[in-house]
């Protein structure tokens, strides 16, 4: 693969983390339980991070990083997830959910290019947060954390 391909897959996947940073704005606006909040605002700063890292291999490479706005993807990735956080905070995971399935699904085809070992090191970092990621609001989903929250403020 040519060093140019490469640098816009990298290019690709640094801006689907720019799109879901975006997208857990609107997700962690409707969640009200701290401990579910903060675990996703502490993967919004992961995909900061990777935004970071992989604009630097991307520098390192030859390139420029891609601006730090949405693109089309990223208009609908946040207007899904917009939407359906409004409803509550199990949409605003379902959301999510997705989200992260979508990331997962890149960074693992990403482990398949063939970039130098520093690149690979840090796609496989932040592949292994996004697994992270979505075990963890799969984890919530399952046992409806929020749920037993507001009953808990309800009886109190």
């Amino acid at each position: 693969m040519r060093q140019d391909d490469i640098i816009g897959k990298l290019k690709k996947l640094a801006q689907l983390d720019i799109d879901a940073i975006h997208a857990y704005d609107h997700a962690v606006e409707n969640i009200d339980t701290p401990e579910i909040k903060n675990a996703m605002l502490g993967f919004r700063q992961d995909h900061f991070r990777h935004v970071e890292n992989l604009s630097r291999v991307i520098a390192g490479l030859g390139g420029t990083a891609p601006a730090f706005k949405k693109d089309f993807k990223g208009h609908v990735i946040e207007g899904f997830t917009a939407l359906r956080s409004k409803t509550g905070p199990e949409q605003a995971l379902k959301a999510m959910r997705s989200n992260e399935k979508l990331t997962n699904s890149m960074y693992g085809e990403a482990l398949t290019w063939p970039v130098d070992p520093a690149a690979r090191a840090v796609i496989r970092a932040n592949a292994e947060d996004e697994r992270r990621h979505l075990a963890y609001i799969e984890q919530v989903l399952n046992d409806r954390s929020w749920e037993s929250t507001s009953r808990d403020k309800r009886v109190a």
